[in-house]
């Protein structure tokens, strides 16, 4: 099959979150499966110069745009057997980050519009578009109804939510101004949803199939309580909306090979994580101490991440547990204070790295004991699967992947990989954090707890044969 993706971002070119490591793996494991798969990302300015430096301009594309004539060109860089298309126009992607710019709407619009063109001149058309989040969720829609795209209106549609909470809301007039369709689209609630332009409604209301990240959050988000207020309109397409759990690049998070980490290990040889571990207590200052454990996590500092969880539990932890805490992250400011006010207070058992820096995200994983993922709504979550394939034990709060991927440790048959809180049950995280870290005191149960998790599949095989199905399905 020929399979077309567009998405915002895609790893290792350009990344905010966890919508880019899935572009960057997905796309290959279906590849090996034998697809012919094409990725377009916009041509971000952020992009390092080695990736530039293999860049190959395939063609230079005019098209009309808000009743102007505009240009892009598309470069090309092949990797893994997919061919990743890059879509430059400085006016709209030469900036110093991603996302939050005050003309996204146009910016998307505006690839939207171009990942079009893109597919409209293919030889051969797709046999899928497979759209990802609300930056490209208008395409379906505009390949439906905007009468440029005739040639390839049958071409089938999939979008993929990889987090609700966001879902491109603009005005009624930004959406006449920049997506060029006619007024009664909007007046009439087919692109609008609660007084707003909606691109991610858009989409869900337009699409051949709908998934999301995980099953357990495909089933969370037809609830009020998840649903960010589109529950009603995913409980009417609920025949067509599937949950395929995400996997990790497990070339990329290998703890046997991974060059960003002080030394390569298995789980044959996990005495060699406390190497890592040392390495860690080095660059961050902290005691050089095998015994105690170290606790991490890696994270957008959000609501949705449970930071404010973590302000109940971790004072009171730090001040009567022998424990360390290392902090990588950056979002609201509200958090990064108080983690840096921790790291004040507790400054032999608190490093706080505000920001991020991919090799020092290896080396976490790889070095410490236990990673935290107290969040009140996780899609999938991908820290929790390298956590745990570098013999990290994750304590995460029972909600979407985290549900489908954590399994509470059982004493008695030596099954499990982590803890687990539910807070919808009134099953605090201390409770969970404090089960976790008393059997970090008994080495039999906690090697087994480790070689647990590491032995475990987060591979990207079968999932990708799951959209490899649900593809041939609707063809």
């Amino acid at each position: 099959m020929k399979i077309i993706m567009a998405a915002a971002e895609c790893a290792p070119f350009a990344k905010a979150g966890g919508l880019a490591d899935v572009m960057g793996a997905l796309p290959k494991e279906l590849s090996r499966l034998g697809h012919e798969i094409m990725v377009v990302v916009p041509k971000y300015s952020l992009i390092a110069a080695e990736y530039n430096a293999e860049f190959v301009l395939k063609e230079s594309v005019e098209f009309s745009f808000k009743g102007q004539q505009k240009t892009f060109g598309v470069f090309q860089y092949d990797q893994a057997g997919v061919e990743f298309l890059f879509v430059e126009n400085d006016s709209y992607f030469k900036r110093d980050q991603i996302y939050g710019q005050p003309d996204d709407a146009e910016r998307y619009a505006f690839f939207n519009r171009a990942v079009l063109e893109i597919v409209q001149r293919e030889q051969q058309p797709p046999d899928v578009v497979h759209v990802h989040d609300w930056h490209t969720a208008a395409i379906p829609f505009l390949l439906k109804e905007d009468p440029r795209y005739a040639s390839v209106q049958a071409v089938k549609t999939i979008l993929t939510i990889h987090n609700l909470q966001f879902q491109g809301k603009f005005s009624k007039q930004t959406f006449l101004e920049n997506f060029e369709m006619e007024e009664h689209y909007y007046d009439e609630g087919i692109v609008s949803w609660k007084g707003n332009f909606n691109a991610l409604k858009t989409g869900i209301s337009y699409v051949d199939k709908v998934t999301t990240v995980s099953p357990t959050y495909r089933n969370e988000i037809l609830t009020e309580f998840y649903g960010e207020k589109l529950h009603t309109l995913l409980q009417e397409k609920e025949q067509d909306l599937i949950g395929i759990l995400n996997g990790i690049d497990t070339g990329v998070y290998n703890p046997a090979t991974d060059l960003a980490i002080e030394r390569e290990f298995d789980v044959m040889n996990l005495e060699e994580k406390q190497v890592n571990k040392r390495a860690v207590q080095l660059k961050a200052g902290l005691p050089e101490r095998g015994d105690v454990p170290l606790l991490t996590m890696i994270s957008r500092l959000a609501g949705q991440k449970g930071i404010d969880v973590l302000q109940e539990v971790l004072p009171a932890l730090l001040a009567e547990q022998e424990v360390q805490f290392v902090l990588l992250g950056s979002g609201e400011e509200k958090y990064e204070q108080f983690f840096k006010g921790l790291a004040a207070d507790f400054p032999t058992k608190v490093y706080v790295h505000v920001g991020f820096d991919e090799a020092f995200a290896h080396l976490l994983y790889a070095g410490a004991d236990i990673f935290l993922m107290p969040s009140h709504f996780e899609p999938c979550g991908l820290s929790q699967l390298i956590s745990m394939r570098y013999g990290t034990v994750p304590v995460a709060n029972k909600t979407g992947g985290l549900k489908d991927t954590v399994i509470e440790y059982d004493e008695s048959l030596k099954s499990g990989n982590g803890f687990l809180s539910d807070f919808q049950q009134d099953e605090p995280y201390d409770v969970a954090l404090n089960r976790c870290l008393s059997f970090y005191q008994q080495p039999e149960h906690w090697e087994a707890i480790k070689k647990n998790g590491m032995e475990g599949d987060y591979s990207w095989s079968r999932s990708a044969a799951e959209y490899a199905k649900l593809y041939e399905r609707l063809i």
